[in-house]
């Protein structure tokens, strides 16, 4: 918690008002300061949810963010379950009607460190994955598993970002494949890793997850391994387009290589 003086600098400034954010150096350390969020317009959402529908991939549709109070209810909520179970998130010190103050990881996140590093950040990249793993082993999920939203320096840091929860639209394990899948495809363009190193990895990582978050993953590899035959060209297609590409290229070699059947199966995900 912090002190009756610290929160009355905090509400006396203007820069998180206008900015959304601010860090705050506070004589209980160094805190982040997170404004409520307008509502956005649904235009961005349809067009994934149309994508979605259309592949048959639901755990790939929008999840809904509501914006104001609620959102920042739902992250909130969702930051305390996870550090309850000794998650790498922040911790929240104070929430009033327009704000809430909780502790800060950090300013690089490892989309950044990707794009500076390359291969040298796959220390990281692991590092992030094995926290992944560590989350669903607790019967948790995540939200927006986004490498902008995987705060790191010489080491894996924390996560960050909950305005949503994924399980108004989805399942767990659906919830918990989307983080999958999510991270790959915000890791892999910059990433660049030769197809043989990548496939050790997913296989060393992803043999120790649960069986019904592997069962969607199939699926996935399955609804979208058609994505892996047209032409890689990002000015084309655009770099998520091309980024998504990788992944079920990458879903389809690791079933492949660990005998996980991808025919299709009598329940779909």
């Amino acid at each position: 918690m912090i002190s009756l003086t610290s929160i009355a600098r905090i509400e006396a400034s203007t820069i998180w008002r206008t900015r959304r954010v601010e860090v705050f150096d506070l004589p209980e350390g160094k805190v982040l300061v997170k404004g409520q969020r307008p509502l956005r317009g649904p235009w961005a959402h349809r067009a994934l949810n149309l994508f979605a529908r259309w592949a048959g991939v639901p755990y790939l549709k929008a999840v809904p963010v509501h914006g104001g109070a609620r959102s920042q209810a739902i992250e909130v909520q969702r930051l305390q379950a996870l550090r309850a179970v000794g998650l790498a998130v922040p911790q929240v010190h104070h929430v009033a009607p327009d704000y809430f103050a909780m502790s800060y990881l950090g300013s690089n996140d490892l989309a950044r460190a990707l794009r500076e590093q390359g291969d040298q950040a796959y220390g990281l990249w692991l590092a992030a994955m094995e926290h992944l793993l560590a989350v669903h082993a607790r019967g948790q999920y995540l939200s927006q598993c986004f490498a902008r939203n995987i705060i790191v320096s010489s080491r894996f840091e924390g996560l960050i970002d909950f305005e949503d929860d994924p399980l108004e639209v989805m399942t767990l394990e659906q919830a918990q494949a989307r983080d999958w899948l999510i991270f790959l495809q915000s890791t892999l363009w910059n990433l660049a890793l030769e197809p043989d190193r990548l496939d050790a990895a997913l296989r060393s990582l992803l043999e120790r997850e649960r069986e019904s978050v592997r069962a969607v993953l199939r699926h996935a590899a399955r609804r979208l391994a058609w994505l892996r035959h047209l032409p890689t060209n990002r000015n084309i297609w655009g770099k998520d387009f091309v980024s998504l590409q990788a992944v079920a290229a990458a879903l389809v070699r690791h079933h492949r290589h660990t005998n996980e059947s991808l025919s299709p199966e009598n329940n779909d995900a």
